[in-house]
């Protein structure tokens, strides 16, 4: 008979638990603004992170900006003096970390902050392997810019973990 009692769990039953199904089927017009803006915060925080590595080093700053240009601009991105690297690489970058953003805020759907931490961390990882990893080498000026994929790891860990800031931005969310 303890095998029916399991049969019939509920998730919502259990403190601490969550429906993920649930969670991922509702729409809420409010969470997926909070998570536009989660992601363009996360992104900030990226490039923050990224100027600060290229000043350590040496390099000028505004390369992190750039790096996001290479897939459109190719070579010409990286120019010094190339303002429609840092405009085509801003808005590249943005829009995909807008697009992250959204996605992360979808697939949490609430608030603890363990769970969007451990999703932040998974989403980062998977961010890095994807993208840095596996779709921006296919460009060629990316794989010459020979942008280390270490420090690329580093960076999206930073916004994995500034992903939490959805809760912030989505006060109306479940609490748990």
């Amino acid at each position: 008979m303890e095998s029916l009692k399991n049969r019939n769990f509920n998730p919502d039953t259990v403190p601490g638990e969550y429906n993920v199904v649930a969670l991922w089927t509702r729409f809420r017009g409010e969470r997926i603004k909070a998570g536009l803006f989660a992601g363009i915060f996360a992104g900030a925080m990226m490039q923050v992170f990224g100027m600060i590595y290229a000043a350590s080093q040496g390099m000028d700053i505004t390369t992190p900006m750039r790096i996001s240009a290479l897939p459109i601009l190719g070579n010409e991105a990286l120019a010094y003096a190339s303002g429609s690297g840092i405009a085509v690489g801003l808005f590249m970058f943005f829009l995909l970390c807008s697009v992250l953003g959204t996605t992360y805020a979808h697939f949490t759907g609430t608030n603890h902050k363990w769970n969007r931490l451990g999703m932040g961390l998974t989403w980062g990882a998977y961010s890095w392997i994807f993208i840095t990893c596996l779709f921006s080498p296919a460009f060629r000026a990316y794989e010459e810019a020979a942008i280390s994929r270490g420090v690329m790891f580093f960076a999206w860990m930073v916004f994995g973990i500034s992903l939490m800031s959805v809760a912030w931005f989505d006060k109306k969310g479940p609490q748990k």
